[in-house]
């Protein structure tokens, strides 16, 4: 009997035992199914999310790259326009290199200066800082000593 028993109390162990197994895996699998369920959802949510941010800073980037193309264009334009003007106004009117005020002053100092020995005579060069020591430039002194050394000859 007590084998008899014995035996007994295995198998309804096994049945009980199989049973609780059989509802642990059960609540397991359920508890699975909803997580990967809800991983779905969030993976979902996260990717939607980061679409839309990547949609507004391709749209951002769309307008700013608008607005600069917009204002190169105008620049474009504006340059265009005073080339055109430039080369037009070019023929029409002189304008002055150095500036209204400049220019007076440069005329009037070109005009003093044409009484200066130098720009009275431009076949003489000028004098070397050395006062002709250096025979760089011989000047008059240089001419008068070849015309001597001739005369010696």
């Amino acid at each position: 009997m007590e084998i008899s028993t014995l035996i007994t109390g295995i198998v309804i162990g096994l049945i009980i035992g199989g049973i609780i197994g059989f509802i642990i895996v059960k609540n397991r699998q359920s508890n699975s199914d909803s997580k990967v369920n809800h991983n779905e959802a969030e993976l979902k949510a996260l990717l939607a999310i980061q679409a839309r941010q990547h949609l507004d800073i391709s749209r951002q980037a769309l307008t700013d790259i608008q607005n600069k193309t917009a204002a190169l264009a105008t620049h474009l334009n504006d340059y265009e326009e005073s080339l055109t003007q430039a080369t037009m106004s070019a023929s029409d009117s002189k304008e002055s290199f150095f500036g209204e005020h400049a220019s007076v002053f440069l005329r009037n100092s070109l005009k003093a200066n044409k009484n200066d020995l130098a720009l009275a005579q431009p076949d003489t060069q000028p004098r070397d800082f050395a006062n002709s020591g250096s025979g760089v430039f011989g000047g008059v002194k240089a001419k008068a000593l070849q015309a001597n050394k001739s005369q010696d000859e």
